[in-house]
């Protein structure tokens, strides 16, 4: 009986060749790890206001469980909402320009 390993269907299904292939990228590589296609995921700045919100609110919270602080909820709760506000704002900012920007672009 062949092993498969776990998420077989899904590689097979997406194009995907498994774990050990080794891509045209990765040739030059001494390693033979590819270097990352920046091309496919773009920068999202809202995505990273997002998470600094949260890390700090986070860190807020530890800080007040470890003693060193006293945190309260009425404090950040709504400092958590509107960083995700400010996140928010900044995602369709960014999301206006980009559109904009390729509008702008002329055809070739």
């Amino acid at each position: 009986m062949r092993r498969r390993s776990f998420g077989h269907r899904l590689d097979h299904r997406f194009g995907h060749r498994g774990f050990g292939h080794r891509s045209d990228h990765s040739r030059g590589h001494p390693l033979g790890h590819a270097f990352p296609d920046r091309s496919r995921h773009p920068f999202e700045p809202g995505k990273l206001v997002a998470g600094l919100v949260i890390l700090g609110v986070a860190a807020a919270y530890g800080m007040d469980a470890a003693g060193e602080w006293d945190v309260r909820p009425e404090i950040a709760l709504p400092a958590l909402l509107c960083g995700l506000c400010v996140a928010a704002l900044t995602s369709a900012l960014t999301y206006a320009f980009r559109r904009r920007s390729s509008r702008a672009t002329p055809d070739d």
